[in-house]
């Protein structure tokens, strides 16, 4: 169990070493408007990957994914839905000026990739596969590195190198990824009715709800951009990414409890909740930790990484918004493999709005954007609290 969990962790700290490192050659070489710009587009990509990861991902880790016309449903939505995700947001955001229609072509196929690589680290999840995960992740990084290295060889570093270095990555991921997978689960069904019907349902709400976090993000990084400009955008990501490591141990110990909750339903809701209680407490101090290691290291680790040094304040409260996830996710993913994603979703929904609607107070005050991620977390913490007092133990008292 203990060397499963840490393999999630690994498994996360792959991608985001990967994406930290990314962001890193981005500010160093087009700057922070640049940094700003990708992180847009990053986020985006992000968005369509957690969308295909709640409908696809995480129904075939709950669902009976070996059946065929499961199986089927599955591919056809993957398929189908990373194919239109791609397109969609090249077409978008081609009008807002931000990209050319040629960045905008290598970012549709890039946000395709993504959302499949993704995918494919979901199957090998919901095998408890996470050191697997890990490798390909590691190897989309290398494979990402080697396309910025030849553009560097060329004297050519611009958004489209990185845009076109995310796609080779991801095909490098995918292919490691087929390779890696158990005998049992490398299949491919033939063309047969597909059980679209059970997948949605379960899938539809978590996909909502994985769009809500990093649609929350984009939001955020859209109003600083339209109140502040890109710079103050770009200000904002060297804080967040700087603490992405935080962020990076919730988020893979998450997986594994997802995927763990999942496997272990007959043991009741009154005892997984008692886990998903010490699974917070365990989080919280953890992020507590690394957040006393954050600050100390900051006037010295920041200059290093991002020619500057991150803003202190904005630091502090992507520290405290890491907090607070790690204080909600479990009950989240507990009530979800409970089949409550409905009540969920409508709960997370709520919390989300509270959010934005307090980042566009504060951001219209004149109230400087290092304190919106403070702004997230007091959304955040209200969520969680809220399934678990209203999902989750009313169904423990009923047991």
């Amino acid at each position: 169990m203990k060397r499963n969990a840490v393999g999630a962790v690994g498994a996360q700290g792959a991608q985001a070493f990967g994406s930290f490192f990314l962001q890193i050659l981005v500010v160093r070489s087009l700057g922070l408007d640049g940094l700003g710009t990708f992180s847009i587009l990053y986020g985006v990509m992000v968005l369509v990957a957690g969308i295909l990861t709640g409908f696809v991902g995480d129904s075939l880790v709950v669902l009976e994914r070996r059946e065929r016309t499961v199986r089927s449903a599955l591919q056809h939505y993957a398929i189908g839905l990373s194919l239109i995700a791609g397109i969609v947001s090249a077409i978008v955001m081609i009008p807002t000026g931000l990209i050319t229609p040629h960045q905008a072509l290598w970012f549709g196929i890039a946000v395709g990739l993504f959302g499949l690589e993704e995918l494919m680290r979901r199957l090998l999840m919901a095998n408890v596969l996470f050191w697997r995960v890990a490798a390909i992740d590691l190897s989309a990084f290398l494979g990402s590195l080697a396309v910025v290295g030849i553009g560097v060889l060329r004297h050519r570093i611009d958004l489209d190198l990185f845009l076109m270095a995310i796609a080779v990555g991801q095909v490098v991921a995918i292919l490691l990824g087929i390779v890696l997978l158990p005998r049992a689960e490398r299949f491919v069904v033939g063309f047969v009715r597909g059980d679209y019907r059970l997948v949605a349902a379960y899938g539809v709400w978590r996909s909502a709800q994985q769009f809500l976090r990093p649609g929350l993000l984009t939001v955020v990084r859209a109003l600083v951009t339209v109140f502040v400009g890109l710079a103050a955008t770009g200000l904002l990501e060297t804080a967040r990414v700087y603490v992405a490591p935080a962020m990076l141990v919730i988020s893979g110990l998450t997986s594994f409890l997802f995927v763990s909750y999942a496997r272990n339903k007959a043991a009741g809701v009154t005892s997984q909740l008692r886990r998903a209680d010490r699974s917070v407490g365990i989080l919280l101090g953890t992020t507590t930790l690394m957040s006393v290691v954050f600050l100390v290291a900051l006037p010295f680790v920041g200059p290093l990484l991002f020619g500057t040094t991150p803003q202190l304040l904005a630091v502090i409260g992507w520290l405290a918004y890491a907090a607070s996830v790690s204080a909600v996710t479990p009950y989240g993913a507990l009530a979800a493999v409970g089949g409550r994603q409905a009540l969920v979703f409508a709960i997370r929904v709520s919390d989300t709005l509270l959010s934005a609607i307090a980042v566009l107070v504060i951001l219209a005050l004149g109230v400087q954007p290092s304190f919106a991620p403070v702004a997230l977390s007091v959304g955040s913490i209200a969520g969680g609290l809220a399934i678990r007092a209203f999902i989750l133990r009313p169904e423990a008292r009923r047991e």
